[in-house]
């Protein structure tokens, strides 16, 4: 993303927004006015039905790459793979907006293909992406990025704990369960300011609170890691550990 003011990119705590955003404008690129069937970008099949395959449609996840606090790049990732209608709307679409912002901001793909890809995109994006993916050896410790919103009502203990739903999340998402989960209270004080709400939907999380937590894993995992409420757009991301 880039605009000629660089103040005019969105903050980070905007990342929910942002996605939802850029989502809607390819979503709206490739209907081109009509009905749109596009599995992997709606998570729907024909008839409207959720997928059946859970988490395999696309993710929106805006980044901030150069440390600065705003958004300037987005990963679409989609583990069941992009179709040409999907990629040619993906790389037609030259700007989306963001609410309250001033004017349009403009879109250029960076690089498209499978994620070891990222990790041939210049310096600095491929060191900064690959807390995104991991390394090649993957990593067993993730660090909250952006806020891990629980997507049940929270008890104290059994399955509808916090350990109980990240790891149910883990799970639906084909990763082994987390050997320990740690909150980070200081860093989730720096995340409280994100928005934590969906503006397109009409679903409101059970518990509008957010959490920056440690996953760690008895083996390593491969990213990228997102889980939880609005996970499809840019929530409960983690970034993995580069220097084990």
């Amino acid at each position: 993303m880039n605009h000629d003011g660089q103040s005019a990119l969105p903050s980070v705590t905007r990342t929910l927004p942002q996605a939802e955003l850029f989502h809607r404008a390819i979503v709206g690129r490739v209907a081109k006015g009509q009905r749109v069937h596009c599995p992997e970008l709606t998570g729907k099949v024909e008839d409207g039905r959720p997928l059946c395959d859970g988490h395999r449609h696309a993710h929106m996840l805006p980044l901030d790459l150069d440390n600065d606090g705003r958004l300037d790049h987005i990963v679409v990732y989609a583990p069941m793979g992009l179709g040409d209608a999907a990629q040619r709307g993906i790389r037609t679409l030259r700007r989306t907006w963001t609410k309250g912002g001033v004017g349009n901001l403009q879109l250029a793909v960076a690089g498209s293909g499978d994620l070891e890809m990222l990790r041939r995109l210049p310096e600095p994006l491929a060191g900064e992406i690959e807390k995104l993916i991991g390394p090649r050896e993957g990593s067993q410790s993730w660090t909250s990025i952006t806020p891990f919103v629980p997507p049940r009502f929270l008890k104290p203990r059994g399955k509808n704990s916090l350990l109980g739903q990240v790891n149910a999340e883990l799970e639906s998402r084909g990763f082994i369960h987390a050997e320990q989960i740690d909150v980070l209270p200081k860093e989730s004080t720096a995340l409280r300011h994100f928005v934590r709400r969906r503006q397109r939907s009409g679903d409101s999380p059970p518990v509008d609170v957010g959490y920056a937590l440690r996953l760690t894993f008895a083996e390593p995992v491969f990213g990228p890691v997102s889980l939880g409420y609005a996970s499809h757009f840019g929530l409960g991301l983690f970034a993995g550990r580069v220097d084990q």
